[in-house]
């Protein structure tokens, strides 16, 4: 039975759906369920359920440690598409060009998170952690790859790196006016690489999704 009245209004009213419909539901936790719709009101949906299969977590980490944008629109935007290609953590990460040191309107970016996973599907929602002072991440670095890109200071091109598919991958995102020189040679000293994408200097969306799309599908 479905009450929740946000999943109500989508499925009666964004999606159309009618008894007798199949549908499909995730939880968000690994539960992949279907189901037909039997009866529809106002205050519930009473579905027979056909399937349900619950999967394990993925092992591999796909990490977007992010600035907070000048605009509220291009956080929403990065979420949103870092979301859709697969990343499993999104840490917004304080640097020192960083315009904006919090974190504005945080239920708005969780639900721009989960309407992006449903949207494509996934199996498990992203962990949307606590911002993180860049200090506190050099002090303490993951496990696994570490990228950033600079146009300015790189080792390589990212298409030309070959990354172990088994690895965990954290992907440092700098705010609009890059990160400073010491922060990139904080980056060197923790074991990152800093690569370049292109000829061109990107934006931070289009940087986000360039990158991971590179990472995750360029092999």
């Amino acid at each position: 039975m479905i009450v929740d009245e946000e999943i109500l209004h989508q499925m009666k009213h964004v999606l159309r759906f009618e008894v007798g419909d199949t549908c499909v539901l995730l939880d968000g936790k690994g539960g992949h369920a279907s189901g037909t719709i039997e009866t529809m009101d106002k205050k519930a949906i009473i579905l027979k359920l056909i399937d349900f299969e619950k999967f394990e977590k993925p092992a591999r980490k796909i990490a977007l440690y992010v600035a907070i944008p000048k605009k509220p629109a291009t956080f929403e935007i990065i979420l949103q598409k870092a979301t859709e290609l697969g990343v499993t953590d999104i840490i917004p990460i304080i640097t020192d060009h960083c315009q904006i040191r919090e974190i504005r309107n945080e239920k708005r970016l969780l639900y721009i998170i989960k309407e992006a996973t449903e949207q494509c599907e996934r199996l498990f929602l992203p962990k949307f952690h606590p911002i993180l002072k860049f200090e506190k991440f050099i002090e303490s670095p993951p496990d696994g790859v570490i990228l950033t890109g600079d146009a300015r200071m790189h080792d390589i091109k990212l298409g030309e790196m070959k990354i172990d598919s088994g690895k965990n991958i954290s992907l440092v995102i700098g705010p609009e006016g890059g990160l400073t020189d010491k922060e990139l040679a904080d980056i060197h000293r923790i074991g990152g690489k800093i690569f370049v994408l292109g000829d061109t200097v990107l934006r931070m969306e289009t940087a986000v999704i360039a990158a991971l799309s590179v990472v995750l599908f360029g092999k």
